[in-house]
Order: C-alpha cells, then structure tokens, then sequence
C-alpha cells in the first residue's frame, strides 16, 4: 500500500510497503479520506515532542472495515460507541488509546489518561492507504455522511468537549478566542447550546466563514477593541464564558480579563510556554479557571451533530488534494495561515 511518513522535520516520503494486518482486538481500515491537523504540521516541523521518526501520521479519517480480529478490550468508564463497529461499516476515529489503568482512565477521564498513546503520533495513523486501530477506537457513521463532513468529526468532538467543560447553557454569553479549525468546531457545538457566541480572530478570512457559521460577532482583534465589540453585540454584558483555542499566554491573559466577574475560562490551546495567572484578579471575580484536553467521551454527541444536517461543518474544509501531497499541504498550512483552515487528502 501507499504511505506518506515524516522522516525527520520538514521530510516527507511517500513509500509502498506492505498492507497492515491486525492483531487481537483491532479492525483493518480502508482509508476514504483524512484530514491534515495542526498536531500532523507540528510533527512536521519538528515541534511535536512524543513523535518518534520515521512515522506514518494522520488521525482525522474515515474509512470502511474490510477485516477485524475479535480480542477483548478492557472496559474504560465514558469511553462509548453508539453501536458496535462491523465489518465493512463505515467509521471515524478517536485516535486516544489509553491504559485503562491509571487514575483519570478509573474514573471517567480517559483523555487525561497518564500513558496516553496516539495513532498518528505513538503508532501508524491514517496518511495511508489502510490504517490498523482498536475496534473500541472506531465510531460508525451514516453512508449518506460527506466525507468532509465525516473528517470533521474528530475536530468537531474538541469543540463538544470543551463546551461540555465551559457547562454553556441557553442565553450564556460566550467569547471564543481563536478562529483555527479548533475554534470555530468550539463555535459550532456551542451553537447547539446557546446562539450568543462571538468569535476573536486576527484573520480577516478566519472571521468571515466564523461570520457565516452563524457567530453573532466576528471581532478582529486587531483593529477593534474586543470587550467593547463584544459589549455591542450582546447588550452590553460580558462574556460569562470564554474558551481559549489559540495556546499563547497573551490570550489566556485576556481571557481572564475580558471576562464576566463569576465567570469561567476554559483553555483548549496547548501552551508550551509558562502562563503568569493574575492572583488578584482571579480572586476578586472568582474565576473557574478549567483546561480541556481532547475528547473524552464525545464522539457520539459529535457525530450525532454532524448527523443532523445541522451543522456546516463542510465549509471549514478549504482544500482538497491527494495523499502524496501531503507536503504540499503542509506547505500551504504554514505559508497561507489565514485562508488555510481543513486540508483533506484522498489516497
């Protein structure tokens, strides 16, 4: 089969090597499409910590099961699928394999697991004509599902997990910081819970498909000031929850400014960097201050939005090219960051 591994930083190679075969408890899938993350361009350029080279990466995908081998599979508490995987069912992918051991897998957090691997990352994943996973990994979705749509999913199901952490309820006002494909799926699932939500960008491309997703505000923060576009959009108030999908700490000191006193800030952006917390301010509007990391039980309420025809989710893929240009794709993701949002590749 055909396979694009990253060799080394900035190294692609795109090699025929032998079709996977599973081992006990796995299921071989066909690859229809899979999407290119921002996780696979860190790999890439040589930022992502636990990837070990050579690796075949790729997590957002979906494909048909041509073989599965049966095997037993530990029982993780929130780990669901809405119906058993089959064979030559069509599925998406939570790439989170965790021990089933430790304590965030014991009692329900299994995407805080503490030996956490990831197909993409810790295994083969999907840039591939076929990919191996375990079956409790795989999630089946309609035949009439797009495959942008399908691809999308697993983004989609970030963004059902951090508004699950944020708790927005209908007429919540909310601030999303960041309009990646991350922050406008974040946009997206909070749609399904309250229809007051505005979107922060510095991308002017960025902010008009936010725009046309239905965000009641897309504010570019760099020509307007944020709390006062935010306070005109919605009567004036603050935003009672603001959700930070960049990963910088300048915007997760906004977010703790900007804002409601009693609210709650969520971190979805992965920051590497040291973050200073302003003790007096968290205290004097007594903060929720959470973080929210991948998706921990959220596949099936995220496929069910996908489902539901209700959701855009096609109009955050920008590009569409074949497997052995993935290079090229990681290429346009960083030489044309504001109108390069979901990049997905057929084999």
């Amino acid at each position: 089969m055909k396979a694009a591994f990253v060799t080394a930083p900035h190294e692609i190679e795109i090699r025929e090597v032998e079709r996977p075969s599973p081992r006990r408890g796995e299921a071989l899938v066909e690859v229809e499409a899979v999407g290119v993350c921002g996780s696979d361009l860190h790999a890439y350029e040589g930022t992502q910590p636990f990837f070990q080279y050579p690796e075949i990466g790729g997590h957002e995908v979906v494909g048909t099961i041509i073989e599965i081998v049966e095997g037993e599979a530990p029982e993780i508490p929130n780990r669901v699928q809405s119906s058993p995987p089959q064979l030559g069912d069509r599925v998406v992918l939570d790439p989170s394999m965790p021990c089933g051991e430790c304590y965030p897998c014991r009692t329900g957090h299994y995407n805080c697991c503490v030996n956490m691997r990831v197909l993409g990352v810790h295994a083969p994943g999907a840039f591939a004509e076929y990919f191996c996973a375990p079956v409790p990994c795989l999630h089946v979705v309609s035949a009439d599902l797009s495959a942008d749509a399908a691809v999308m999913v697993e983004p989609l199901s970030i963004g059902v997990q951090a508004t699950t952490r944020a708790r927005i309820t209908v007429g919540d006002t909310v601030l999303v910081i960041g309009a990646g494909t991350i922050g406008l799926c974040v946009l997206l699932a909070g749609l399904s819970r309250s229809e007051r939500i505005a979107v922060s960008d510095l991308a002017t491309g960025r902010l008009e498909i936010a725009r046309s997703l239905g965000a009641g505000a897309a504010i570019n923060a760099a020509e307007e000031d944020v709390a006062a576009a935010f306070a005109a959009a919605f009567g004036g108030s603050d935003p009672a929850i603001v959700i930070e999908a960049v990963g910088r700490p300048a915007t997760v000191r906004q977010a703790l400014e900007l804002v409601a006193a009693s609210g709650r800030v969520v971190m979805l952006g992965l920051c590497s960097d040291e973050i200073c917390i302003p003790g007096a301010l968290m205290v004097r509007k007594e903060l929720d201050f959470l973080g929210s990391r991948l998706h921990g039980g959220t596949v099936p309420r995220a496929i069910e939005l996908a489902q539901s025809g209700d959701l855009p989710l096609e109009r955050l893929v920008t590009h569409h090219m074949k497997l052995d240009q993935l290079e090229d794709a990681f290429r346009l993701m960083l030489d044309e960051p504001d109108t390069t949002l979901k990049v997905i590749l057929t084999p």
